[in-house]
């Protein structure tokens, strides 16, 4: 029973929902070279060859992982500013 004096409480507001865009690069396999050596030579040229898939392999991941970084600190400073 409520009295003719009281109304209810206005609703909680709510603060909208923070939208995170994830603009971050597309990942792409990296391919490792084939390898079928058979002198000294051939495998020291392998070995160039494989040392260079890796270190484009790791600039793709390393650009990726700062993009997630950066946009999960965006995010983050989203919510504070929210609270």
């Amino acid at each position: 029973m409520l009295c003719a004096g009281c109304t209810s409480a206005p609703p909680v507001p709510t603060p909208p929902p923070v939208i995170v865009y994830n603009a971050c690069p597309k990942v792409s396999p990296c391919p490792m070279p084939g390898s079928d050596p058979l002198t000294n030579g051939d495998l020291s040229a392998d070995i160039r060859q494989l040392e260079h898939a890796l270190k484009s392999c790791a600039i793709q991941v390393d650009t990726v992982k700062q993009c997630q970084d950066e946009i999960d600190a965006k995010a983050q400073q989203s919510a504070k500013s929210l609270n």
